[in-house]
């Protein structure tokens, strides 16, 4: 990757349908969703933060952001974490999608020179919560948050968007498990996988 980026792993959700904090949640072999994303992913990075609400680091190098509004919603995370990178450009993900590949988000990252965000879309559907986001996205969430709109996608009609479709993702995750989110308990046995 010839850019400097920084990892943003958003882990400030409320977890309802699983019952506990999706960031806690442990693998069969040892350590949390939330190191095992942290750990496979930071080396492309230039820094990683994690965002949310009263959150503890997973180890060295990684930097907690708090979430700058009461509300909760992935929208907030990302604006926090924009507003605290060090770099022009990042890359999001949701801590409970364990399961991406590093070469899928090389890919999404090598496609966002020019644009606010660079959004894959899968099954008709934006995944905004595994997408690339430059600083100069930050005016548009700002307004949609001041307008007290929470929804993620909601400011994407004032950004310079580019999407990428299945046909191109799958040429780097042919069955598209990069977008596999655990949001419910009978999906833990997923994490034996990792």
């Amino acid at each position: 990757m010839s850019e400097a980026a920084t990892l943003i792993i958003l882990a400030g959700g409320e977890s309802k349908r699983m019952g506990r904090p999706k960031h806690q949640l442990s693998k069969p072999r040892g350590g949390t969703v939330l190191d095992h994303l942290a750990s496979g992913l930071s080396p492309l990075f230039t820094e990683t933060l994690i965002v949310g609400r009263n959150l503890l680091s997973p180890g060295d190098g990684v930097r907690v952001v708090e979430d700058l509004h009461l509300a909760r919603s992935p929208l907030v995370g990302i604006y926090s974490g924009l507003l605290a990178a060090k770099t022009e450009l990042s890359f999001v993900i949701a801590c409970d999608m364990p399961f991406v590949r590093s070469s899928l988000v090389e890919h999404i990252l090598s496609q966002s020179r020019d644009v606010d965000a660079c959004v894959p879309i899968v099954n008709g559907y934006y995944e905004p919560l595994c997408a690339a986001y430059r600083r100069t996205a930050i005016p548009a969430i700002a307004a949609t948050i001041a307008r007290g709109v929470f929804k993620v996608t909601a400011p994407y009609k004032d950004l310079n968007l580019r999407t990428i479709l299945e046909e191109e993702l799958r040429c780097f995750d042919e069955e598209l498990v990069s977008f596999t989110n655990l949001n419910v308990p009978r999906q833990l046995e997923l994490l034996a996988q990792l």
